[in-house]
């Protein structure tokens, strides 16, 4: 199946919303509804992925392609930065243990000691490695914050291949189950309906990739006749609107259980390619930002939380407090910058410093990773081919 480079470029911009999210700066933007609303893009991946699976894999599970094997490549895909990353934030821990050892006055840049919380206990590096960490087992998220996803992501995959291969024909009911089911449970089970991640993000993440996966069946099926209606340019910028007002207004709120819908409804519309907004994210910066979407989204909290440790060296060193405090629900937070338009630079540095990092990350790890495993698993079905040929004859 050909690469649905509009949908990359959504991709990137979905994984810059987030990590915007997870920046607390003192900025004009901070407080705007849609961009504190933006954790809601989770669900667009989870809806992406569903449907660029489906489109890629699921005829050719049905065809004999073998779990093990689609297994093997999404592990591929997953697992070597994951794994970089998750060493990167133990290593750091490991430091601040030697640095204090070393230099006890470094003990007062940051009175915390490593290891010492919850989210950073020996346990938790074992649930990591595992990708279990956020399959029920604890009630908070550890080390790198945006990996609950991939932990549910890639159990929802051998879900996937599970009742896809076990139901055939009728795998759709499992669909069906994942498209009515998702919403109950999560509403029933979560007390901040779609914000759901460590306790219960593993049915947000099956339901989101069903919503995916039913827009490919949709899209395979009847491409043709829906295409005069769902696609150009007022389904687009209408489309655009639409999930644009959804997460503005839907939030923490009853409604935003309906992502997967909304969010399953702009990736139908533009698999098609077709109007003046595809034309703009078919640009190669875009293309380029979709390429690199998985290291941003992977390294955006670690770039974050240095910004944040260079804010407090200087205010410890220097004494020069670069932090403006605000009290939130009874609690004091602090935010980058003492000015507005500091908080607004601040943004700019982040995604700058994001790209530039996802880079080195896309190409170091990431693509060489996958690639490793792509030929392994290819060479594999080879020597599979010419035993079995052998045998034959």
């Amino acid at each position: 199946m050909g690469r649905f480079l509009v949908l990359d470029s959504w991709r990137g911009i979905a994984a810059c919303l987030v990590a915007l999210f997870h920046l607390d700066v003192y900025s004009h933007l901070y407080d705007v509804p849609f961009l504190r609303n933006s954790w809601l893009f989770v669900d667009f991946f989870f809806v992406l992925s569903g449907f660029v699976i489906a489109a890629n894999y699921q005829q050719r599970l049905l065809d004999g392609f073998g779990m093990g094997r689609f297994l093997l490549l999404r592990l591929g895909r997953l697992y070597p930065l994951h794994f970089a990353m998750l060493a990167l934030f133990v290593g750091c821990e490991l430091l601040k243990v030697l640095g204090k050892t070393l230099v006890p006055a470094l003990a007062s840049l940051n009175p915390r000691a490593p290891f010492s919380t919850p989210q950073e206990a020996p346990d938790t590096i074992l649930a990591n490695l595992l990708l279990i960490q956020s399959l029920h087992l604890y009630d908070f998220l550890t080390w790198n914050v945006p990996s609950w996803s991939i932990s549910t992501e890639f159990y929802t995959y051998v879900v996937f291949a599970v009742c896809l291969i076990g139901l055939r024909k009728h795998a759709w009911i499992a669909l069906l189950l994942a498209m009515l089911g998702g919403p109950v449970l999560i509403v029933t089970l979560s007390k901040q309906n779609m914000h759901t991640d460590s306790d219960w993000g593993i049915i947000r993440c099956i339901y989101g990739f069903a919503a995916g996966v039913l827009c490919w069946s949709v899209y395979r099926r009847w491409n043709g006749v829906l295409r005069k209606w769902l696609s150009g340019n007022t389904a687009e910028w209408c489309s655009i609107g639409f999930m644009f007002a959804f997460v503005r207004v839907s939030g923490n709120t009853l409604l935003s259980v309906a992502a997967p819908y909304v969010f399953g409804l702009v990736v139908f519309v533009f698999a098609f390619e077709a109007g003046t907004a595809s034309a703009f994210l078919g640009l190669r910066p875009l293309v380029f930002l979709g390429t690199l979407s998985y290291s941003i989204y992977m390294t955006h909290v670690f770039i974050g939380e240095r910004l944040f440790n260079a804010g407090s060296a200087l205010a410890k060193l220097w004494h020069v407090d670069p932090f403006t405090h605000r009290e939130i629900n009874g609690h004091d937070f602090y935010f980058l910058g003492t000015r507005l338009w500091h908080g607004d630079i601040a943004y700019l540095v982040y995604l700058a410093m994001i790209v530039a990092v996802s880079y080195f990350t896309y190409r170091w790890i990431e693509k060489p990773a996958r690639d490793w495993v792509r030929n392994r698993v290819g060479r594999g079905r080879q020597q599979t081919g010419t035993s079995r040929s052998i045998v034959s004859a």
